[in-house]
C-alpha cells in the first residue's frame, strides 16, 4: 500500500509541475491545447516516469518489449459504399471520401470487423480489417443524451453502448437500429461500462455513482446488483471498467483495489495491481488469460497472469506504441486493439504469445 501511495505522490508532483505552464490555456480550443503541448513538450517527463516505474517494479525495457509490440495504427480509412449501388458507384467514380476519427473512446469487434465509438463524431464506425474500409453505422448519435461511451460487441454482431447522461445502455443491431434499452433509475445513475455474459445472455452494467454492477436479463429487466460501496474485498468506490474472462468478472476501480476478480454470481475471488496503479481505466483479457490493464496516470498498459505482473508497455506520447488517454481495449487473437483517444486513433498491438481463438474477438 505504501508503494501505491508513493506512486500517487510522484504523479501529483509531475502534474503540478506543468499546472502553472498550462493554466492560462483554459479558454483555448482542443487544437490549440494539442499544439501547445507538442511545442512545449509538456508530456516528455511522462514517458520517463513510465519507464522508471517499470524499472522499480524489477522489469527491464526488454521485458516490456517482449510482451506487446506495436503493429499498426487505425485512424480512419476510405468510406465504404455498401450494397449494389455502392459497388456500382465505386466502379464509376472510385473510392469514396476519407473518414478520420476525431475522438475514439471505445473499441470492440467480431470476426473481421472492428467497431469504434467516436465521441467526437457522435457515431459508431465499422472498420473492415480486410478491406480497411470504414462505414458509419446509422444515426446512432441522435439516440444519446450526451456523448456515447464504452461498448461491448456481441457474437450476434449487435453492440451495446453506454449512455452515461441518459443513465442507460442501448443495444443496437448491426444496421444501427435500437434493439433494447437497459435502464433502472433506482439502481443505475452513472453507467460507465457494459459487458454481456454470452452464456446466459445477461447484461452487466457498471455504475460509478452507486459503485456496483447492475445485472439485467436479456429482456432488459434488472434482476440483481453485484457489489456495493465501501473498502475491501467485493466493495467498490469508483468503478471505471469491467470485463469477463475465464476466471469470472473483472472489475477495475481507481480508488479501491485496482482489479478485483469475482465469480459471475458476485463472490470475491482475488485482487491484484495494488502496488502499480494510480488511475486504472480499461481492461481486456486474452485467450491465454493474460490480463491487460491500462492506466491513465502514465498511459501504460500493464500485463498480468495469475495476478502476477509480467511487464509494462507504452507511456505517454504520440509516437507508435505510445498513448494519450487509453479509454478502451479489446483482444482479438494475438492482437490488442487500444482506443488511443486524444491521439485520435486506434493502435493495434501484437501480443507476443499464442492465443486459443484467433477468429473471435473477446473483451
Amino acid at each position: 500500500m505504501s508503494q501505491r501511495i508513493a506512486r500517487k505522490c510522484r504523479f501529483a508532483l509531475k502534474f503540478f509541475s506543468t499546472f502553472y505552464a498550462t493554466v492560462f490555456l483554459v479558454g483555448c480550443s482542443m487544437v490549440g491545447l494539442e499544439k501547445f503541448a507538442h511545442e512545449n513538450k509538456l508530456e516528455e517527463s511522462v514517458p520517463d516516469y513510465a519507464e522508471s516505474t517499470a524499472t522499480n517494479e524489477g522489469l527491464s525495457r526488454q521485458d516490456k518489449l517482449n510482451l506487446l509490440q506495436f503493429d499498426a495504427v487505425i485512424s480512419g480509412g476510405k468510406q465504404a459504399d455498401t450494397g449494389k449501388l455502392g459497388v456500382f458507384k465505386r466502379l464509376l467514380v472510385g473510392p469514396s471520401d476519407e473518414i478520420r476519427f476525431i475522438r475514439p473512446v471505445a473499441v470492440g469487434g467480431i470476426n473481421n470487423y472492428l467497431y469504434v465509438v467516436d465521441a467526437g463524431a457522435q457515431t459508431v464506425f465499422r472498420y473492415d480489417l480486410i478491406s480497411q474500409l470504414v462505414e458509419p453505422i446509422g444515426d446512432i448519435g441522435s439516440q444519446f443524451s450526451g456523448e456515447p461511451g464504452n461498448m461491448f460487441v456481441s457474437r450476434d454482431h449487435s453492440f451495446y453502448i453506454v449512455d452515461e447522461m441518459g443513465k442507460q445502455v442501448i443495444q443496437f443491431n448491426e444496421q444501427g437500429d435500437v434493439v433494447q434499452i437497459f435502464k433502472d433509475p433506482p439502481n443505475l445513475s452513472r453507467p460507465v461500462d457494459v459487458v454481456v455474459d454470452e452464456l446466459t445472455g445477461n447484461v452487466l452494467v457498471a455504475d460509478a455513482s452507486y459503485s456496483h454492477i447492475v445485472v439485467f436479463d436479456r429482456f432488459g429487466k434488472a434482476i440483481k446488483a453485484i457489489g456495493r460501496r465501501g473498502s475491501g474485498a467485493g466493495r467498490f468506490r469508483a468503478i471505471t471498467a469491467i470485463t469477463i474472462g475465464a476466471e469470472g468478472l473483472y472489475v477495475v476501480d481507481r480508488l479501491e483495489l485496482p482489479v478485483q476478480v469475482l465469480t459471475m454470481n458476485g463472490d470475491y475471488k482475488y485482487s491484484f495491481g495494488e502496488s502499480y496503479h494510480v488511475f486504472p481505466s480499461a481492461i481486456a483479457v486474452s485467450g491465454e488469460q493474460w490480463v491487460f490493464v491500462a492506466d491513465q496516470a502514465d498511459n501504460t498498459i500493464r500485463v498480468y497472469q495469475d495476478a502476477e505482473l509480467l511487464g509494462v508497455a507504452g507511456g505517454a506520447g504520440n509516437e507508435s506504441g505510445r498513448f494519450r488517454t487509453i479509454s478502451s481495449m479489446w483482444v482479438s487473437g494475438d492482437k490488442l486493439y487500444v482506443a488511443d483517444s486524444l491521439n485520435r486513433r486506434v493502435q493495434v498491438m501484437r501480443i507476443l504469445s499464442k492465443t486459443s481463438r484467433p477468429d473471435a474477438l473477446t473483451s
